[in-house]
């Protein structure tokens, strides 16, 4: 089954850093992984990575949804707001089982960011997941290989 991953909360809680620093540990892990329909700028990220044959989406805005899905992407990792339009897209996106993750808010700074990252960690942990269950057999002769 198809798999989205999103991480909502309000604006400015570092949701766009927290998906980046997911696409930066989902590169490293993954050296080999082919890049495709990115787009980089200040206030966005959209990319698919192909990692062992299976696609995965990541967009910050959670506004690429349609370009995701007919690029293939089996799983998709984005960001929405609590409400609005990428909110309800993601929850009426067909075909696609959806992992709600939220971005708390921090107190201060510097523990914002600290979340932030633990957040990102936890992105990659669930991007595993899904992965595992998309392409078992690919990922085990990856991890022996």
């Amino acid at each position: 089954m198809n798999t989205i991953i999103a991480l909502k909360g309000r604006r400015k809680l570092g949701k766009t850093q927290t998906i980046r620093t997911v696409d930066e540990l989902l590169r490293a892990k993954y050296p080999d992984a082919r890049v495709g329909h990115e787009r980089r700028t200040k206030a966005q990220l959209r990319t698919v990575l192909t990692i062992n044959d299976a696609k995965i989406g990541i967009d910050s805005q959670g506004d690429s949804l349609d370009l995701l899905v007919s690029a293939g992407c089996e799983i998709i990792i984005c960001a929405t707001r609590t409400s609005g339009g990428a909110f309800t897209a993601v929850n009426t996106l067909p075909g696609y089982d959806v992992v709600w993750l939220e971005q708390q808010v921090q107190s201060a700074p510097f523990e914002q960011v600290l979340n932030n990252l633990a957040m990102a960690r936890h992105i990659a942990e669930e991007t595993e997941k899904a992965l595992t269950a998309a392409r078992p057999a690919a990922l085990s002769r990856a991890a022996s290989g």
